[in-house]
């Protein structure tokens, strides 16, 4: 899909986080790879849950963000990788120009950001159909097919510029859309992919399949801009070797049945 698609996968007010990007506070310095082994604690902040990729489940924060960025730390020469939840994207993201944080992550962010470094894709998300086996996978498979969204679905754009007569039935809530897809009243959900992925390993391939992205949302570790960019370059050298050498589809199979990486 184009730029166009990604634009509308979702229509939030992001204006607000470009804002307070060119006005982050100019005192904090960039994270700097020297004082950040020497502490020996990387500092990671994100503001999202979501499923299997990232969450907080009371004081514990888990999924394969964590696990991935604690083997880019270790092979960044840091021992250890701290996690902390801010409420909203906007905190988030001051936090991060006060030096709160070396780094931060959040599968919400936007794609464009000013005053920061962002590091080579952790991973892809974007929109997936979520169907029973031999039922649509692509864009073309929706022609005819009863397509479940929620109220205020991100997607919905997506789905009302599809170049053909849709039968879209809204629900007010995803578990009420997921029940009437799972009593067989619609054919097919248009969900985040870590969501799809969730249901899907709890499930299984005997009563569910999961498209290839319709669409790619990639995400990136951000980082404070500094003149050298040495701990985004040290990131991505540490993730460049964990993709190669299999890690990294071993643990993305491990919390979502596939490799989640970017491809394009």
């Amino acid at each position: 899909m184009g730029l166009s698609h990604k634009c509308r996968v979702f229509p939030f007010a992001f204006s607000a986080l470009l804002c307070l990007m060119l006005t982050l506070p100019c005192s904090a310095e960039a994270a700097d790879l020297a004082r950040i082994r020497s502490s020996g604690t990387l500092k990671l902040g994100f503001s999202t849950n979501t499923p299997g990729l990232l969450t907080q489940e009371g004081q514990k924060i888990n999924g394969f963000a964590v696990e991935l960025m604690g083997l880019i730390a270790k092979e960044m020469k840091v021992k250890t990788v701290s996690w902390k939840k801010v409420a909203t994207q906007e905190g988030l993201l001051k936090d991060l120009g006060a030096g709160t944080f070396d780094a931060v992550f959040d599968a919400r962010l936007p794609q464009v950001l000013s005053d920061v470094d962002q590091s080579a894709p952790l991973g892809c998300t974007g929109g997936v159909l979520f169907a029973r086996p031999g039922g649509p996978s692509t864009q073309a498979g929706l022609k005819g097919a009863k397509i479940a969204m929620t109220t205020n679905d991100p997607y919905f754009n997506y789905i009302r510029n599809l170049p053909f007569e849709k039968n879209v039935n809204v629900f007010p809530t995803s578990d009420k859309g997921l029940l009437a897809f799972l009593l067989g009243s619609v054919d097919v959900l248009l969900l985040d992919r870590f969501d799809a992925l969730k249901m899907y390993k709890k499930v299984g391939p005997e009563k569910l399949q999961v498209s290839p992205l319709l669409w790619s949302q990639p995400m990136y570790m951000v980082v404070k801009s500094g003149p050298d960019k040495e701990v985004t370059a040290a990131i991505n050298a540490a993730l460049k070797k964990i993709q190669a050498n299999g890690t990294y589809a071993a643990l993305s199979k491990k919390y979502f049945t596939q490799d989640v990486r970017c491809t394009e």
